[in-house]
């Protein structure tokens, strides 16, 4: 019941933001002027989005099966391109992307990769692109300059937070990882105070949850040891990774034939708009990154291009690449069943003509109590 009134409450509040972004449009511009706006762009150069957002897909990919080969489960590439599609379709659907990374799991385990490498792998994918994300932030608050005034005093706090956010997060994960027992004493600290503020939890039970992420790091950690090449070829990944999705706006920038700001603080501005938002509870930032993004890209874009500028950019780093991944989902589920419904109904042998026999009842213990 609370999950279900917590997913209502995400998608009404989903839905109050988009309602709330069609009317900002609207608001300045009629359907006539934003289509025409719309089709004012560059057809040829849009195209570039395409093997840009196929390069994102495949730099997640590429770091599970380097991943999944050092844990001795290897899959082969198309497979861990499967699962970097499950991964952004259930991440783009669900609130905080939650549903993500067990569907990725769970779509391993059907290919034979057991659990706990599949969390592993998980676990240094959410560090790469945490720590990527951070690098990038970093990088745009140096090289955006005035850029950054434009977001506002709003989304300038939701930028201070996400920020931070991140970097809670992502020292909250090295830690666990690299200094296992400073990080269970820190943790184990903030169970006893979440006891004595909320006395109905669970001390032990939470206690018992902590000690089996702890013990997940720890492989981390371990894996890590044994090859020492992964994390940094992880963290290269996902820098590129999310390059690639930061880029959108610089390539519909260019689509408009806009001239006058470097691509360096386009690509800066549309990062600190990802961080923005990207702590959201919301599907996607569905909403949200609208919103952010009609504020910060004004100056930009401007009044009349600002909106189309958001439709175009929104469309191909987000709602084509989820339309892109269902089908791969769909393909991928319907060749799996088919593969497996010819193995599970094989030829009847011919029928021999033999002469009736008394049925025997198999005895207690044999092959019928096995099945």
């Amino acid at each position: 019941m609370k999950k279900q009134t917590k997913n209502l409450l995400c998608m009404g509040a989903v839905a109050v933001l988009l309602v709330w972004t069609v009317y900002t449009i609207l608001k300045e511009q009629t359907p006539g002027q934003l289509a025409a706006a719309l089709l004012s762009a560059d057809g040829r150069v849009l195209l570039l989005a395409l093997p840009l957002m196929a390069l994102f897909l495949c730099c997640e990919a590429a770091a599970t099966w380097s991943t999944l080969r050092s844990l001795g489960c290897p899959q082969p590439f198309r497979r861990c391109v499967y699962y970097s599609c499950t991964g952004f379709f259930f991440s783009t659907i669900t609130p905080s992307a939650t549903g993500g990374q067990p569907a990725q799991i769970l779509a391993m385990g059907k290919d034979g990769v057991p659990t706990a490498s599949g969390a592993l792998d998980m676990l240094l994918v959410t560090i790469g692109y945490n720590t990527a994300a951070m690098f990038w932030g970093v990088f745009a608050l140096v090289t955006a300059g005035g850029l950054t005034e434009q977001l506002g005093g709003q989304v300038g706090l939701l930028l201070g937070v996400g920020l931070a956010v991140f970097a809670l997060i992502d020292a909250a994960m090295l830690m666990f990882l690299f200094l296992p027992g400073p990080a269970r004493r820190l943790l184990y600290g903030c169970i006893r105070l979440a006891v004595r503020v909320c006395p109905r939890l669970d001390q032990a039970s939470l206690e018992a949850k902590a000690d089996a992420h702890i013990a997940e790091y720890r492989r981390g950690a371990q894996l890590i040891r044994q090859a020492p090449g992964l994390l940094i070829r992880v963290l290269a990944l996902s820098t590129l990774q999310l390059a690639c999705s930061y880029v959108m706006p610089c390539v519909v920038y260019r689509a408009f034939g806009l001239s006058g700001f470097g691509l360096g603080q386009v690509f800066a501005l549309q990062a600190l708009c990802s961080i923005a938002v990207g702590y959201l509870p919301l599907p996607g930032s569905a909403g949200a990154a609208e919103n952010v993004f009609l504020r910060g890209f004004l100056l930009i874009f401007g009044e009349a291009l600002v909106a189309p500028a958001m439709i175009l950019t929104r469309t191909l780093s987000c709602y084509l690449v989820l339309a892109a991944t269902a089908l791969t989902l769909a393909v991928g589920r319907t060749v799996r069943k088919r593969a497996a419904g010819g193995q599970a109904a094989p030829k009847p042998s011919p029928a021999r003509k033999e002469s009736p026999v008394r049925p025997v009842t198999p005895p207690l213990g044999g092959d019928a109590d096995r099945a």
